[in-house]
This record gives structure tokens, sequence and C-alpha cells, in this order.
């Protein structure tokens, strides 16, 4: 059935385990890395340590299988994150060389990212100041805990008067992309009329 609560800062190794094996496109992207930690770093440690209140779980007999984690202000999170989160990862993790850019491991290119973190684009969070992230293990998959995961952060968001919401996904992952058009997101288009060719963007008002 599925257990959906919030995340706590005891989560945290799991979450770790949780987003690099659903990481490369929905599936397993362990084997990528050296450091499988490295996607945990941006994509669900901060979120359950600055902003928990819209960081939810959920458990399949007792374990972690699943979660959702956003914020309500995009560029106030960005701006949280250079002072609260990335100087100490950027003293951990040395900034890659950018002379060997084409030959970057998985590892360097998300250290290069702790290092220049590129800010969402205006055509995305000006109208969608929102976001979230949201990754399902297998086992969680294909039951309606998606969607019960992706109503409980909603709720939690009304809650809080949240305005519209974003999500960014990679263009490889069909599910994912199908999940959200089901949940009534669609795909923004770049200010030349265009969709972006590295990352599928999609806003929900």
């Amino acid at each position: 059935m599925g257990v959906i609560r919030q995340a706590r800062q005891a989560d945290q190794e799991r979450l770790y385990e949780v987003v690099v094996q659903t990481g490369k496109a929905g599936n397993d992207a362990t084997p990528l890395y050296q450091d499988p930690n490295m996607l945990g770093h941006i994509y669900t440690a901060p979120y359950v340590v600055l902003a928990p209140e819209l960081a939810f779980v959920v458990e399949i007999d007792g374990q972690v299988e699943g979660y959702v984690c956003g914020v309500a202000d995009s560029r106030v999170f960005e701006a949280q994150l250079e002072v609260k989160w990335w100087p100490a990862l950027q003293e951990r993790y040395p900034a890659p060389d950018e002379a060997r850019r084409k030959r970057w491991t998985e590892d360097e290119r998300r250290a290069d990212w702790i290092h220049n973190p590129l800010p969402t684009p205006d055509y995305v969070v000006t109208p969608h100041p929102a976001h979230l992230h949201m990754n399902l293990m297998p086992k969680a998959r294909g039951s309606g805990l998606g969607r019960r995961l992706f109503d409980t952060w909603l709720t939690a968001a009304k809650a809080q008067s949240v305005g519209p919401v974003h999500i960014g996904a990679d263009p490889k992952n069909d599910g994912g992309i199908a999940f959200w058009r089901a949940m009534g997101f669609e795909r923004l288009r770049q200010p030349d009329g265009r969709f972006s060719e590295t990352s599928v963007w999609m806003g929900r008002p």
C-alpha cells in the first residue's frame, strides 16, 4: 500500500540511494559514479535540510522507496544554496579541469554544477516560481503511489499559498514526462518558440 510521510533528516542516507538508483532517466545511475552521493547533494539533501516542509517520502514495508521535494520560490532557494549549501561541498569537491571538459566523468559534471550551478531559465521560473523533484523506485511504481505522493506535496504547497510550479525532466525519461503530463503539467517553450533540447521544462498553474 505504501505510507506517505514528511521527510526526516534520518532519511538522508536512503534518499541518497534512491536518487542515484533512479538518476538515469528513471533507471539506476549507480555505475556511472565513483561517488554515489553526487546526485543526492544536488537533488534531495538540500531540500530536506532547507525546505523540509515540502519534502515527503513514501515507505513500503518500512523502507523509503520514493520521495518528492520542492520549494515555493526557486530564486530564493538558489540564493539559499549559494550561502548555506554549496560552500561546504565546494571545499569537499574540487572544480574539474575546464581544459578537459569533453572528457569529464559524471562525477566531474556534478562537481562543476556544485561550483557553477546554472539558474533555472527565466522563461520557466518567472511564470512558475515553485519547483519540485520526484522519483520512485521500481517497487513503488504502477500502484498510484506517484499520484498520491504528488497530491500530498500539492496539498502542503497550497496550504503555504505556493503558486505555479515547474519541473525539469530528462528528455529520455518518457515515463516521467508522461506522468507529469497526467498531473496537469505542460511543456514550456523558450522565448524563440522552440523547446529546450537539453531539458524538458514543464509547468502547471
